[in-house]
């Protein structure tokens, strides 16, 4: 970690001076994030496919298998790469879109790893609340008033109506596809739920501070990044 690091508002104006205006020709941090997303179902299978190989070979050795298995878990590891690929050739274009036009604007953290708030290098998975319209972008107090407001619905009991979609998401870590929040939190702005991943690295204590963060949202397309 650097012995003096920058001061956050320092960094946020770099960020904005690198990021702000739209389209933007994406260096080589934001190529990196355009790469499309190879998706769970291709990893599992070539990961069950990898193991069925060790597996298999080492009983087949062994005299309790035939060594044919090792040829259909071979198979499984070539569709699971074969998914992959496909699902990321999918996704590719919608992430270039995304980080080209889509706005830059401040995540406030809701829910994230602890570690993230000490000075670190690995990445956690954070769930924010942002804004794209432009008055609210950089708003941090708007932001911490509408964080306020989601943390209270996260602990009711029963969330009205209009809110459940909300309140489910702040309480299940598995819901990761960004959500808009509705008028009743968002007040004036058009605020969204997304889940980041926060690497500590680009940020200028190498941790969360103020629980805020800069981030590139397209959440029309369902996307949302940590820059």
């Amino acid at each position: 970690m650097a012995a003096n690091p920058l001061p956050r508002s320092f960094a946020l104006a770099e960020t904005r001076r690198r990021y702000e205006a739209t389209p933007r020709t994406l260096d080589d941090d934001l190529q990196r994030m355009a790469r499309g997303d190879r998706g769970c179902l291709g990893d599992a299978v070539s990961g069950l496919g990898a193991l069925g190989i060790l597996v298999s070979g080492v009983l087949g050795y062994l005299g309790f298998v035939g060594m044919g298995f090792m040829a259909v878990f071979a198979g499984m590891l070539i569709a699971g790469f074969v998914l992959s690929a496909a699902a990321q050739t999918r996704s590719g274009p919608a992430r270039y879109k995304a980080l080209t036009e889509g706005p830059l604007a401040l995540g406030r953290v809701l829910r994230a790893d602890p570690a993230l708030f000490e000075p670190g290098d690995v990445p956690y998975p954070a769930l924010v609340v942002f804004a794209v319209d432009a008055p609210h972008r950089f708003d941090a107090p708007y932001l911490h008033g509408v964080a306020r407001a989601l943390l209270a619905l996260q602990d009711a009991a029963t969330p009205p109506a209009d809110q459940a979609a909300v309140a489910a998401m702040l309480r299940d870590p598995n819901q990761t596809a960004p959500l808009r929040v509705p008028p009743a939190l968002a007040g004036a702005g058009d605020a969204w739920l997304g889940v980041v991943s926060v690497d500590p690295r680009r940020l200028p204590a190498r941790r969360v501070e103020d629980h805020l963060v800069p981030v590139i949202a397209a959440p029309e397309l369902g996307f949302v990044e940590h820059v």
